[in-house]
C-alpha cells in the first residue's frame, strides 16, 4: 500500500514519530506504559507498518488495509484462491469489525451482512459489498448468500430479553443454515461459548452451543469454534473488568462465581476464524479454543488490577441468603452503575461465570500451529493500544435495541420540535473550532455544568440506560457511528457540523447539533442547537424542566470554546 504524504521513508520510526507529534506533549506523556512483558514488546515491535496504517486511518477511516491489525501475520495456512465469495453475519459486531479488514487483506472477496442501515457501517472497499438482511426474512437471506462460499456466522441476542433471546437465536441460525444450504453454501464458520452442558450451564452458554448443533445439522461443512471470554480493546469482557477495577477500591465476590476461565486474545481468535476457512478437507466438528492461561476470576480481577496499578480488595459474600439467580441481578444491577455494559448483558455473562469456561479438547493446535497469547499479555497489550489511540472498533459501536431502528434526524417532519439556539462568534478558522468541538465528552468532559451532565447520566443508569460510562473510542477523533457517553455520531462533516442523537432514556427524541460558518478568513460563527420532539405531556413537561438548564450549559459550551480557541491562537 503506497504511504500518504508525510508517511514515507522508514515505516516504523516515522509514522510513529507522526502519530506521536500529533497527539501534542501531555497525551505523549501518557503513552508510558511501565508493565510491558517481553512477550508484548515483541509483537509491537514486530508489526511493522501498524503505526503508518494507523496514523492513516486518522485520515481517512474508511479502508480496511488502512486499520488492518496483522493479526494474521505468520498464519501457516495459505490463503484460498483471490476472490473467493466470504460473507460475514454481524458485520457491525467487534468480532465482525476486526476479522473483515484480516480477510480483505488475505485477497477474499468480503460481503458485510448487517441487519439495520441507520447503523453507519464504516467500512469501505473494492471488494467489501455491503448487504442488509434479517435472519427472521428468509426473503432477505436469500440474496445475501447467493454465490457465497464460505459464511461466518457471528449473530446472537444477547440484547433481547432473557426469556426471549435462546428461543430467537434458535430460529435465527435455523433460518441460516436452510438458506445457505439452497444456495449450495460450501462452509459455515461459527463462533461460539465454552462450557460443558450440566445443570450450572447458563442459558446464554446452553442457547450458543444449541446454535452450533442447528447449524451442525445440515449437509454443509460447519466449523464451530467454542471460546470463552475475549480479551481486547473494545470487547464487553475487557471493559467490563477494565471498567470493575478502576472504579472500585472494594469488590464484592460471589464465592459461585470462583470458577476457571480460559481467556482468549482477540488476536487469537481472529487468526483461529481465518486458519479454519484456510484449512482444506475439514469436516463438521467443534474445536475449542482458548489462551495459554487457566485462571480463577477472582485471579484474573486481581491480575487485572495489577497490570492497572489499581489496588482492589475483593470479600466474599457468602452470607447473602438469596438464590444464585437473584444474587446475580443484584449483582449486575450494581455494575450497571460505574461500568458501560447494560444490565441485561452484564446479568448474562455473570450467570455464565457458575461453572468451568475451559478448553477440553486442544485438537486445533494440529491443524494451526501458534502459540496464543496468555492473560497478562493479552490485557497489556490491550492497555497500550488503548494508550495509543488504536482503538478501531468497539462493543458499544452497535446502538441500544430500542434506539437502532430510529432514523436521522432528517428525515423526521414533525411539527411538534422544540429546538433552542445557542451562537457565537470565534476569532479562529472553522478548521480550528471543529477540533475543539469533537473533543469534548469522555474523560474530558463537557465544558460547563459536568456535574449536571453526570446527575442526568447517573440518572439514565438508574432506569437501566447507558448513561455517561461508554465515554468514547478515541479521546482526539469521531467518526459516524461512534458512541459518545449517552451521545451518538449521526452526522460529521469536517469543518462544518457535528451533530449527535441522544441515546438515553427520555420522553422524547434529541438531537445536539454544531454548526460552523466561516464569517471570514479568521473568524467563525459557532452554532449550538439542542432539538427535541417530545411524547404527549410527560415531554413537554421533561423540555420545560430540561430548557431550565440549557441555556446555562450551552452559553458555557459556547464560552469555553471561544476561550480555547483564542489560547490555542
Amino acid at each position: 500500500m503506497d504511504s500518504p504524504e508525510g508517511c514515507g521513508g522508514s515505516p516504523w520510526k516515522r509514522s510513529f514519530g507522526l502519530l506521536l507529534w500529533g497527539m501534542g506533549p501531555k497525551r505523549r506523556q501518557k503513552l508510558k506504559l511501565t508493565k510491558l512483558s517481553t512477550e508484548v514488546e515483541h509483537f509491537i515491535a514486530s508489526e511493522e507498518g501498524f503505526a503508518k496504517t494507523f496514523f492513516c486511518f486518522k485520515i481517512s477511516c474508511m479502508d480496511p488495509q488502512q486499520v488492518n491489525y496483522n493479526y494474521c501475520k505468520g498464519l501457516t495456512t495459505t490463503p484460498l484462491p483471490p476472490n473467493t465469495r466470504v460473507l460475514v453475519t454481524g458485520a457491525n459486531g467487534y468480532v465482525a469489525q476486526r476479522l473483515i479488514p484480516e480477510l480483505v487483506e488475505r485477497g477474499y472477496y468480503v460481503r458485510c451482512m448487517v441487519q439495520n442501515k441507520y447503523v453507519p457501517f464504516v467500512l469501505k472497499h473494492p471488494r467489501i459489498e455491503l448487504v442488509y438482511a434479517d435472519c427472521l426474512n428468509k426473503d432477505e437471506l436469500e440474496p445475501a448468500l447467493q454465490d457465497i462460499e464460505i459464511a461466518y456466522y457471528l449473530i446472537h441476542s444477547m440484547k433481547a430479553k432473557k426469556s426471549q433471546f435462546a428461543e430467537k437465536d434458535k430460529t435465527l441460525a435455523q433460518n441460516f443454515v436452510n438458506v445457505a444450504e439452497k444456495c449450495a453454501v460450501k462452509k459455515i464458520i461459527y463462533l461460539g461459548g465454552l462450557g460443558e452442558t450440566d445443570s450450572r450451564l447458563s442459558s446464554h452458554l446452553k442457547s450458543r452451543k444449541e446454535v452450533g448443533e442447528i447449524l451442525s445439522n445440515s449437509s454443509i461443512t460447519v466449523i464451530c469454534l467454542r471460546a470463552a471470554i475475549i480479551i481486547g480493546t473494545g470487547s464487553i469482557s475487557y471493559e467490563l473488568l477494565k471498567s470493575m477495577v478502576l472504579n472500585n477500591r472494594w469488590i464484592p465476590f460471589l464465592k459461585d462465581f470462583n470458577n476457571l476461565c480460559q481467556s482468549i486474545a482477540i488476536r487469537d481468535v481472529i487468526k483461529y476464524l481465518v486458519g479454519v476457512m484456510e484449512t482444506p478437507d475439514l469436516e463438521t466438528r467443534e474445536y475449542h479454543i482458548g489462551g495459554k492461561d487457566v485462571l480463577a476470576y477472582k485471579d484474573m480481577i486481581l491480575r487485572m488490577a495489577s497490570i492497572l496499578d489499581k489496588k482492589v480488595k475483593l470479600f466474599d459474600v457468602f452470607w447473602f441468603p438469596l438464590p444464585v439467580s437473584v444474587s446475580c441481578k443484584i449483582y449486575a444491577f450494581w455494575l450497571h452503575f460505574f461500568v458501560s455494559v447494560p444490565v441485561n448483558i452484564i446479568s448474562l455473562l455473570l450467570d455464565s461465570l457458575k461453572c468451568d469456561v475451559v478448553c477440553h479438547n486442544h485438537d486445533i493446535v494440529k491443524i494451526i500451529p501458534f502459540e496464543p497469547l496468555g492473560f497478562d499479555s493479552a490485557v497489556k497489550f490491550a492497555v497500550e493500544r488503548e494508550k495509543k489511540s488504536q482503538v478501531f472498533s468497539h462493543w458499544a459501536e452497535v446502538p441500544p435495541d430500542k434506539m437502532k431502528d430510529l432514523m436521522p434526524l432528517c428525515e423526521y417532519e414533525s411539527a411538534k420540535f422544540f429546538v433552542e439556539e445557542h451562537s457565537i462568534e470565534i476569532s479562529a478558522s472553522p478548521s480550528q473550532v471543529f477540533k475543539l468541538v469533537i473533543q469534548i465528552g469522555g474523560e474530558q468532559g463537557w465544558s460547563q455544568g459536568n456535574n449536571l451532565w453526570r446527575i442526568r447520566g447517573s440518572i439514565d443508569r438508574l432506569f437501566g440506560g447507558v448513561g455517561l460510562q461508554r465515554g468514547r473510542r478515541d479521546p482526539a477523533h469521531l467518526r459516524v457511528g461512534d458512541s459518545l457517553d449517552f451521545w451518538r455520531v449521526e452526522k460529521l462533516e469536517p469543518d462544518k457540523e457535528l451533530l449527535l442523537r441522544a441515546e438515553l432514556i427520555s420522553p422524547g427524541l434529541s438531537w445536539l447539533q454544531f454548526q460552523l460558518e466561516p464569517v471570514s478568513n479568521q473568524s467563525t460563527k459557532l452554532t449550538l442547537k439542542a432539538h427535541f420532539i417530545p411524547k404527549p405531556f410527560w415531554g413537554q413537561l421533561y423540555w420545560f424542566f430540561m430548557s431550565k438548564f440549557h441555556t446555562y450549559i450551552f452559553t458555557g459550551m459556547l464560552a469555553h470554546f471561544h476561550q480555547e480557541a483564542s489560547r490555542v491562537n
